[in-house]
């Protein structure tokens, strides 16, 4: 073999291998989009934890910068003053699932024993240990009707 096609040869064989180290960190980087089945056993084991008033097994559902940013007795009154209608949900029906990539938002309708439907914007982070809420934006009073949606 001439000395030309053993360095080719050579150099293909490295640039084939720099391909593939870099494809293994592409995907090895990229998070897998979420069942969306996992996000709503999230939603639904805090507003468990909500009924039982159980406030610190609903802290642990919220994400890391929730856990900065508010204490654990600052997050319940914060449930009991801003969101108390979560505390009493008699039903629990989900709408439209957006994921980009580690993040995602879900909506999520709320009935309460007086038979008021709220709806409700949650927004999650996929952290370390699964996926965790990072915000909930109250959409207001639904209308009373039958809504759309997987029922829980």
């Amino acid at each position: 073999m001439n000395r030309w096609l053993k360095a080719s040869l050579l150099l293909f064989f490295f640039a084939l291998c720099a391909v593939a180290v870099l494809v293994t960190h592409a995907l090895s980087q990229r998070r897998p989009d979420p069942r969306a089945r996992e996000l709503l056993l999230v939603v639904n084991r805090q507003l468990s934890s909500f009924r039982a008033a159980d406030f610190e097994s609903a802290y642990h559902h919220s994400a890391t910068a929730v856990q900065q940013k508010f204490s654990q007795s600052q997050f319940e009154l914060m449930i009991r003053r801003d969101f108390s209608s979560m505390t009493a949900v008699q039903r629990v029906e989900f709408g439209a699932l957006r994921v980009a990539g580690s993040n995602a938002v879900l909506q999520v309708f709320l009935t309460t024993p007086d038979g008021a439907v709220r709806a409700y914007l949650y927004s999650f982070t996929c952290e370390a240990d699964g996926w965790k809420i990072d915000g909930v934006e109250s959409l207001g009073p639904q209308p009373l009707r039958h809504l759309p949606g997987l029922h829980v």
